[in-house]
């Protein structure tokens, strides 16, 4: 598998059994659930061998990209059935805009051991501080 540098955005797939819509697996190394409060801080993170598959669960989040130097807002609920995939080296970070907390499945892919270091918020570069701020308020307006 390539390691591609842009973060895609994959249907979810699937089967139905009668009421019950199952998905079908993501190829992963660890299957990781994450709760992200409403009013958690929104900071960036970047893993540099480390493969991010996220599906929102229950309720709502915005998650932020940095890429090719701008910041990207991607919206996910959880009834839209969508995978992010979010390749190494992409910095991202979660904004939940609801009023519970949104539950997340994150189905890892791992190209190398973890470092420390991706587990520490990253900088936003000055020339987008503006974007980022004005993407953190509007969280809570």
């Amino acid at each position: 598998m390539s390691l591609a540098r842009q973060v895609e955005l994959l249907p979810f797939a699937g089967s139905r059994s009668g009421q019950a819509f199952l998905s079908r697996p993501q190829p992963c190394d660890e299957t990781l659930i994450a709760e992200i409060s409403p009013q958690a801080a929104c900071e960036l993170f970047c893993h540099r061998q480390q493969t991010d598959q996220l599906m929102v669960l229950r309720g709502c989040i915005d998650l932020v990209v940095l890429q090719e130097r701008s910041l990207r807002r991607i919206s996910l609920r959880e009834d839209e059935g969508v995978w992010v995939r979010i390749p190494p080296g992409v910095p991202h970070g979660a904004i939940n805009r609801g009023r519970t907390p949104a539950l997340l499945v994150n189905a890892v892919l791992r190209h190398g051991p973890s470092d420390p270091r991706d587990y520490l918020p990253r900088r936003v570069p000055e020339s987008l501080q503006t974007q980022w701020q004005a993407l953190r308020e509007e969280a809570w307006a």
